[in-house]
């Protein structure tokens, strides 16, 4: 059966800008909706958020670039284990040092989530380094058509977007690790009409190790956003932007059925 989570929708309410909603089926806290919650995201919203999490709304349709990005992640994953030397240093190790790179759950297997004993937060990493046979740091890896907003000023790609430090830091605090190895992969635009046909090199990926931020304060918010919204069963307001109006155009095509 094609998804149908519109049914959950009690009202959609003009006066307050807010949808009230069924709460029998509240999705966790993942990573990529860390940011959006916070309101730190160029690609989504807490009002649309909020719709994924309550099962009203299916997230984004598949585009070239969410296809690029699911067809280079084992790309890439296996470019950096096929460099050792490359990842030791990153790391600041010894030649001597044996690392690796751990394969995460299959997403099948897992049940779409790496983190079952957590009752909030949840989702599923892209990977661990491991240093002398132990994991050492989250594996995130990242595909990007924009260079600019990795450039640290001084040449490199050292600047991680915060709602990417926000999303892989969630994870290395789940998994009790305090560090976190980004991988990125730069495409043109010619690349996403053939990414299978893209090869990682030494000038288009780049290996940036960063400390997880703290996330006592962004959990604490994110709960109380939760407790709010998802358990009270109503969304944060929607604004006049076009990521809104676009998931509000989708749940009113439903209540007008």
């Amino acid at each position: 059966m094609a998804f149908d989570g519109r049914a959950g929708i009690i009202d959609i309410d003009e006066d307050e800008r807010t949808v009230i909603f069924d709460t029998y089926r509240l999705k966790k806290i993942t990573g990529t909706r860390v940011g959006p919650i916070l309101g730190i995201s160029d690609f989504s919203s807490p009002f649309k958020v909020a719709c994924e999490m309550a099962g009203l709304y299916p997230g984004d349709k598949p585009n070239k670039y969410i296809e690029a990005g699911n067809i280079l992640e084992p790309v890439l994953r296996r470019y950096l284990e096929g460099r050792p030397s490359l990842l030791r240093a990153s790391l600041g190790l010894d030649e001597g040092v044996k690392v690796g790179v751990e394969e995460p759950v299959p997403k099948e297997q897992c049940g779409y989530d790496h983190f079952h004993n957590e009752k909030v937060f949840g989702g599923m990493v892209d990977g661990y380094i491991q240093v002398d046979g132990r994991r050492s740091q989250i594996l995130e890896i990242k595909t990007s058509g924009d260079r600019t907003k990795w450039e640290d000023g001084d040449g490199g790609y050292t600047n991680v977007p915060m709602a990417y430090m926000l999303q892989a830091s969630l994870y290395a605090q789940l998994s009790n690790l305090d560090r976190i190895v980004f991988l990125v992969g730069f495409l043109e635009d010619s690349d996403y009409a053939r990414p299978k046909q893209w090869v990682p090199t030494q000038d288009n990926t780049f290996v940036i190790v960063k400390d997880r931020l703290d996330m006592t304060g962004y959990m604490a918010d994110c709960v109380a956003w939760y407790e709010e919204y998802m358990k009270g069963g109503y969304t944060p307001e929607w604004t006049d932007s076009e990521i809104d109006r676009e998931v509000l155009k989708y749940l009113k095509a439903y209540k007008r059925r």
